[in-house]
Formats: structure tokens, sequence, C-alpha cells
């Protein structure tokens, strides 16, 4: 098995879209392309995960009804065992990383960028609990 120089969760690699329309992409991609949901939020978080017919990849979905959406960009977001670990890998690299947001209960990330600029979101389970 190859050995990778952080450890990737084995459900790690999600592909995220920003949508408008919450309700329309949901059924487009449930219905229209079948794929299964596995987890929705529902409108008040804006977060729907799809499962694809590739063992461990998931599309998100996010709502960002105030966006501009731009024709043909994504996020890849990859699930990290330690985020802090994640972020001091990359930030050995020399790859520029935003500080890390953290919302309680759900999700801890930041962001780092291809040497295109396309954006990777780098996520673990939430470092903070609201109780």
């Amino acid at each position: 098995m190859k050995e990778y120089p952080i450890p990737y969760k084995t459900d790690s690699i999600y592909f995220q879209y920003a949508v408008t329309d919450y309700e329309r992409s949901k059924k487009f991609y449930g219905e229209v392309l079948g794929f299964e949901k596995g987890w929705d939020g529902g409108a008040e978080v804006g977060w729907v995960e799809f499962l694809l017919p590739v063992a461990g990849a998931r599309l998100g979905l996010n709502i960002d009804s105030k966006a501009k959406i731009e024709q043909g960009s994504g996020v890849l977001t990859m699930n990290m065992v330690d985020l802090d670990k994640s972020k001091s890998y990359f930030d050995s690299k020399g790859i520029e990383t935003t500080d890390i947001v953290d919302i309680p209960d759900m999700v801890s990330y930041f962001n780092i960028s291809d040497p295109d600029g396309n954006r990777i979101q780098i996520i673990a389970d939430p470092r903070v609990s609201s109780k």
C-alpha cells in the first residue's frame, strides 16, 4: 500500500461546487445523475454530499445564493486525519495556507492552491464543539 506524506482518511476525496439554487441542484445530481445522498444538512446548513460511483469519492454542493458562479470552477476537498499536522506539512513545503476555519460541531478546514491557482480545501473533523 502506498504511503503518503500526510495521513488522508479513507473517504477523503471530495469535489465541491458552489450552487445558487440548493433544491434544484440536489434534484439534478440525485434524480438526473442518480447519485445517492450521503448527507444533507438542508438549506439552513447549505451543504449536501452525494456518494459518487467510485469508492471514497464524494460530491459536495455548497449553497451560495449571492455568488456569481464561474462555470468550470470547483474545489477539490481532501479529508485529513490531523488538520494541524497537515497544515504544518504544507507550510514546510512552502505552500501558502489560509488560517484554519472552525465551524463548531461540523468541520474545520483551511485552503491551499495548486500552481495554477486552483483551490484545494483541506478538511478534518471539527476541532471545536459548541457544547
